[in-house]
C-alpha cells in the first residue's frame, strides 16, 4: 500500500508524531536519562526492558526484541495493518491522506470511515439538542429521575432519538446523501416496503467512542414499555462492532489513561452512576458477552480487573463465561476479581441504594479469582466421596493448564490438592525445571561485524552522521560489499533537511534493506556515545584503505599479466604510498 501514500507524506506524518506522547497514551513510561523506560506491554516482564529514544523516535524491547517507529507501534499494539496505522495517525494530527490511486479498494473503504465518523458526529449534536428540546422534556425528566445529572450527560453527550421515525432521514436526504450510504451509517433501517426509517426513535441515546473520541455507534435505551427491545445498538459497520467497542472508553483515557484497576460492568446507566459516584475506574461491555477482543484491551488499560454484573441469573452466569474466557490470557501479572450483587440489584441501582463508602467496600472485598473459580465447582459438587473428587479434578485441571501464569498454575493445583486430598509436592520443581530448560534454547546467531555493516548501523542509529561524510563521489565508487546500501541511505539524508531514525526506517519499509536494517537498527555495537563520531571517521578511512588495497592488487596482477602503462605505473607508486601510511594518514 505504500506506493498508493506519498512518501514524503508518511515522513510528515511521523515527523508530527511524538512517540513519546503516543506510546505514553497506552503504557506508563518513566524518564531515565535521555530515554523513556517501561515494562513491555508485549510479553510479560517484571523489570522494564522497553525503552524509547525520544530523539530518534525510536522504540526497543531488550527481552523480545520488538521494535520500530510509531506505525510499527500501532502495527504491533493495536493490531493495525500499515494503512490503518496511516489513517490513525492523519486522524490524529487532523491531516487528509492524498491517496495516489483514489479508486483502489483500500483507499475507498479509508474514505468510508472518515465519512461515516463525520456524519455521526454531526448527527450525535442533533440528539444531543433533542433532548433539551420542551417537547421532549420527559426524555430529560427520565435521566434525572434515574440520578443522572447535567454534568454527566453533558459529558458523555447523551442525547434523544425524536419520536418522529424520519428526523435522521430528513437530515441525511437534505445532505444529499444516497440511500446506500443511508443506511452504511447504521442510523436508518429499511421496512418491507422498501422504505427508510430511523433506527433510533423515542431513545435516550448513548454515543459509543473510541478512546480518542471518535463517535463509532449508539446505544439506544426504549423510553416505551411497549417495546421488545429494551436497548439496542449501532448495526455492525465498517466502525462499529459490538464486540469490538467499549463504552466510557474514551472518558476514562481523559481522566485517568492508566487506572491500578478496572470495574467492568454491563450497562450505560451503571457506568454514569458509577462515574457519578466517584469510580471513575469504569467501563461498560454493553451486555453480558465478553469478547476476546475486549480482554485484550482490557488488559491494555490495567493488569487488574474487577467484573460486576448484574445480581440476576443471566449476570451471574455471565461472570463464569468472562472467567473461561479470560483464562488464556491470565499471566502471573494479571488479577481478575468478582463482584457478586445481591439478587435483583445492578451496580446502577445499588450505588443509589448503598452509596460511594459501602460500594467502594464490596470493590474492597471482590472475590479472588481462585475463590470463585473453586466455588463454582463445590456450590454444585459435594466433595463427599472419591467419585465426585475425581470429578472435580477432571473438570478443573483441563481449565488450569489453559493458564499461561505459572504460578498462578501451582497455587490453583495445591488448592485442588487440599480440596481433594491429594497434594503435588512436585509441581514447583518441574515448572521450575520447564523454566530452566526454556532458558537455555538457542539464542540467535549474532551478526558478523563487518566495517560496512558498522558503519550502516551508526548511521542508521544515529542519521546526522551524513554531515560528517566528504568526498561522496568518490565513495560511491568504491568496490566494496554493501556500498550500494551504504550509498542509498546517505543520499536519502543528504537530500532530506532532518531525519531521525524512525522517519529512516520507514522510508525503507517495503524494500529489500527492510530486514537487515532492523537488526542493524537494534545493534548494540559497544561504541560509546562519545566515540560515535571518531569511530564513524575512522571506519570511512578504513573504506578508503579498503579500496586502495583493491586498485593496488588489481594492478599488480595486470602487471604480472600484461604490463602497465605510465598513468597506471603512477597509480600504484601513489597508492603504495598510501598504503604505507595507512596506520597514520587519515583520508577523512
Amino acid at each position: 500500500m505504500t506506493e498508493k501514500i506519498p512518501k514524503i507524506f508518511i515522513q510528515e506524518l511521523l515527523e508530527r508524531t511524538n512517540l513519546v506522547e503516543l506510546i505514553g497514551n497506552y503504557i506508563i513510561l518513566k524518564k531515565m536519562g535521555n530515554n523513556y523506560h517501561a515494562l513491555c506491554p508485549f510479553h510479560q516482564e517484571k523489570t522494564p526492558s522497553f525503552v524509547i529514544n525520544k530523539s530518534k523516535q525510536f522504540f526497543y524491547c531488550f527481552g523480545c526484541n520488538i521494535h520500530g517507529n510509531a506505525i510499527d507501534f500501532l502495527m504491533t499494539y493495536e493490531g493495525y495493518n500499515f494503512l490503518e496505522s496511516i489513517n490513525f495517525l492523519s486522524s490524529l494530527h487532523s491531516l487528509k491522506i492524498p491517496y495516489k490511486n483514489l479508486n483502489s479498494k483500500e483507499t475507498k473503504k479509508y474514505l468510508k470511515i472518515n465519512f461515516l465518523h463525520k456524519i455521526l458526529k454531526k448527527i450525535c449534536k442533533i440528539y444531543q439538542k433533542n433532548l433539551f428540546q420542551i417537547p421532549f422534556n420527559y426524555a430529560l425528566q427520565y435521566l434525572k429521575k434515574r440520578g443522572i445529572n447535567n454534568n454527566t450527560i453533558k459529558k458523555y453527550s447523551i442525547g434523544y432519538a425524536s419520536i418522529q421515525k424520519n428526523q435522521i432521514i430528513k437530515y441525511l436526504t437534505k445532505k444529499n446523501i444516497k440511500k446506500k450510504n443511508c443506511l452504511e451509517t447504521g442510523l436508518v433501517s429499511i421496512n418491507s416496503y422498501k422504505e427508510l426509517y430511523d433506527r433510533f426513535y423515542h431513545r435516550i441515546i448513548f454515543p459509543i467512542r473510541n478512546q480518542y473520541g471518535k463517535i463509532n455507534g449508539f446505544g439506544g435505551r426504549t423510553l416505551n414499555i411497549n417495546n421488545t427491545a429494551k436497548y439496542i445498538n449501532s448495526p455492525e459497520s465498517l466502525i462499529f462492532s459490538k464486540k469490538k467497542n467499549i463504552y466510557g472508553l474514551y472518558e476514562l483515557y481523559q481522566k485517568i489513561p492508566h487506572p491500578p484497576k478496572l470495574l467492568i460492568v454491563e450497562g450505560y446507566l451503571d457506568v454514569l452512576s458509577l462515574i457519578q459516584h466517584n469510580i471513575p475506574y469504569v467501563v461498560g461491555i454493553m451486555g453480558t458477552t465478553l469478547s476476546k477482543y475486549q480482554v485484550n484491551i482490557l488488559f491494555k488499560i490495567s493488569s487488574n480487573l474487577i467484573f460486576c454484573y448484574d445480581g440476576d441469573k443471566i449476570g451471574q452466569e455471565a461472570h463464569w463465561k468472562s472467567l473461561l474466557l479470560i483464562l488464556p490470557y491470565l499471566y502471573d501479572s494479571r488479577t481478575i476479581k468478582f463482584i457478586i450483587l445481591p439478587k435483583f440489584e445492578d451496580p446502577h441501582s445499588i450505588i443509589f441504594k448503598e452509596g460511594e463508602k459501602k460500594f467502594k467496600k464490596r470493590i474492597k472485598n471482590a472475590q479472588s479469582f481462585y475463590t470463585f473459580f473453586f466455588n463454582f465447582f463445590t456450590n454444585k459438587l459435594k466433595l463427599n466421596s472419591i467419585d465426585s473428587k475425581i470429578k472435580l479434578s477432571k473438570l478443573v485441571i483441563p481449565l488450569i493448564k489453559k493458564i499461561p501464569g505459572k504460578m498462578i498454575q501451582i497455587y490453583l493445583r495445591k488448592i485442588l490438592g487440599y480440596k481433594i486430598g491429594l497434594l503435588e509436592h512436585t509441581e514447583l520443581q518441574n515448572i521450575i525445571y520447564l523454566q530452566k530448560k526454556k532458558n537455555t534454547k538457542k539464542t540467535n546467531t549474532p551478526i558478523k561485524i563487518t566495517t560496512m555493516r558498522l558503519l550502516i548501523s551508526l548511521i542508521l542509529q544515529n542519521p546526522i552522521l551524513v554531515k560528517k561524510i566528504k568526498n561522496f563521489k568518490k565513495i560511491k565508487k568504491f568496490h566494496i560489499q554493501g556500498i550500494s546500501t551504504f550509498v542509498k541511505i546517505v543520499k536519502y539524508l543528504s537530500n532530506s533537511s532532518y531525519i531521525n531514525t524512525g522517519q529512516l526506517l520507514e522510508h525503507f519499509r517495503h524494500t529489500q534493506y527492510e530486514k537487515i536494517f532492523k537488526k542493524l537498527l537494534n545493534w548494540n555495537n559497544m561504541i560509546s556515545t562519545k566515540k560515535i563520531t571518531q569511530t564513524f571517521l575512522d571506519l570511512l578511512n578504513n573504506l578508503y584503505i579498503q579500496e586502495s588495497e583493491y586498485q593496488y592488487n588489481l594492478l599488480i596482477t595486470k602487471e604480472k599479466n600484461t604490463g602497465l602503462n605510465m598513468s597506471e605505473k603512477y597509480k600504484i607508486f601513489h597508492l603504495n604510498k598510501i598504503l604505507s601510511k595507512k596506520n597514520t594518514k587519515k583520508f577523512f
